[in-house]
């Protein structure tokens, strides 16, 4: 299929941002939109997203790449914890150049894990978020009253009346963020590289949340597909998910 790469310079925030889109000749009326995270920039690690958006365009599926705001060749200052006015300049952006499209898909990477389900829970055209190796921030544990009285007030008396007391509990996930969950309805991909056991504890809060997640684990892989086989693994994956609904 026929192919079209054009460079895109979009407001956010009065920031300009520089991103790619690649467009096939007849696009499917299903896109995908990526967000690299804090560490890395449009084209991915590797060239990892760079790699990917070739191999979905090459199926009629159009994917835009962009830095946000202080990262890589866009405008602004780094380190914003919430990138979803980036991400909604940027939807906007792929929908004027891809009219074909009706819904879009939103790659999040690490910890743009956040920003991409508070934006997702707000906005009807996103049907699908696809997670690699997904990062959440944890909440701060919540100190039962026995367990606060016990540590402030007569921690030898409790104690020896209490020596099994369960220890706090963390919330499952942040309050913003298991409400972004709750109220988005499409479909969600969880990726994960097996050699980091952190993955697998946000992947299981996830799907506590969200039963009909699906999961793909890449054997041994790191937290960048830093090896051309765990790469072309998580490509084919995110292929076949994107275009089985």
């Amino acid at each position: 299929m026929k192919l079209e790469q054009r460079a895109l310079r979009f407001s956010s925030g009065g920031n300009a941002l520089i991103g790619i889109v690649d467009v096939p000749e007849r696009p499917l009326a299903r896109g995908l939109l990526v967000l690299a995270d804090s560490r890395q920039y449009r084209t991915g690690s590797h060239r990892q997203f760079t790699l990917l958006a070739r191999l979905l365009a090459g199926r009629g599926v159009a994917v835009m790449r962009f830095d946000r705001s202080g990262a890589g060749d866009s405008e602004g200052r780094d380190g914003s914890a919430d990138d979803s006015a980036d991400l909604g300049a940027a939807m906007k952006e792929l929908f004027i150049h891809v009219p074909e499209m009706k819904e879009s898909v939103i790659l999040a990477a690490g910890d743009a894990t956040r920003s991409a389900a508070l934006y997702a829970a707000g906005d009807a055209r996103v049907t699908g978020l696809a997670l690699f190796n997904p990062e959440l921030p944890a909440p701060p544990p919540q100190e039962s009253g026995a367990r606060r009285y016990m540590r402030r007030f007569a921690p030898k008396l409790l104690r020896r009346h209490l020596p099994h007391a369960a220890p706090p509990r963390a919330a499952a996930l942040p309050a913003e963020l298991a409400g972004a969950f709750d109220a988005y309805a499409g479909h969600i991909l969880l990726v994960l590289g097996s050699a980091d056991p952190a993955y697998e504890r946000t992947a299981r809060l996830l799907e506590r949340r969200r039963a009909h997640c699906r999961r793909v684990e890449i054997a041994g892989a790191d937290g960048d597909f830093s090896r051309s086989d765990w790469r072309e693994a998580v490509a084919a994956a995110s292929t076949s998910w994107l275009t089985s609904w």
